[in-house]
């Protein structure tokens, strides 16, 4: 049995609404994203200054601790990638909304 146009829109207003609330999220990212590779920036220059590790870092290296900002910049990369496609389901999803005729 297929699914009538009054239903997937029924269904559709709970996903458009997770959605939504998930995209608001994007600057939060974004914030994070700076931090993240403002603290890599910072990382690489104590290294490059052959500085010792600061003091009460839990980190047993520079390596260890730039690869783990790593991850975490590509954790919010990955994040701020899926908004983009959540982005343009929402697009498309609002135009089957306004479009599709009940029948």
């Amino acid at each position: 049995m297929g699914m009538t146009i009054v239903k997937a829109k029924e269904v559709l207003e709970t996903v458009i609404v997770k959605i939504q609330k998930s995209i608001e999220k994007e600057v939060s990212y974004l914030k994070e994203l700076a931090d993240d590779k403002a603290t890599l920036s910072h990382i690489e220059q104590l290294q490059a200054d052959n500085e010792a590790l600061p003091e009460g870092n839990p980190y047993g290296s520079y390596l260890e601790w730039r690869e783990q900002v790593e991850k975490e910049i590509k954790t919010g990369q990955n994040s701020l990638d899926r908004i983009e496609v959540e982005k343009a389901e929402l697009m498309a999803f609002s135009y089957f909304m306004d479009n599709a005729l009940e029948a």
